[in-house]
């Protein structure tokens, strides 16, 4: 697909590195499946790789974390196919 950030290029298949923060809490997780575009680098995730990286960052918050960094866990194998 062409990329809606520069219009100039076009996203393939890869994984990203995703840093959400909140209040005092900083998650890193590396690994995440995306689309990215091969000219300005922007990264594109699906809507279930979406809602499972929230949802483990809502399991990691409720441990209290301060800094953490993990590798993200896909849902199925099957469902990321399909959303890249």
């Amino acid at each position: 697909m062409k990329c809606a950030i520069c219009q100039h290029g076009y996203t393939e298949k890869g994984f990203t590195t995703v840093t959400l923060e909140r209040n005092e809490s900083v998650l890193v997780f590396k690994q995440v499946p995306a689309n990215i575009c091969d000219n300005c680098g922007e990264a594109f995730l699906g809507s279930a790789i979406n809602q499972a990286l929230l949802s483990q960052a809502e399991k990691a918050l409720q441990r209290g974390f301060f800094l953490e960094m993990v590798n993200f866990t896909a849902p199925t194998v099957a469902a990321e196919i399909s959303l890249l």
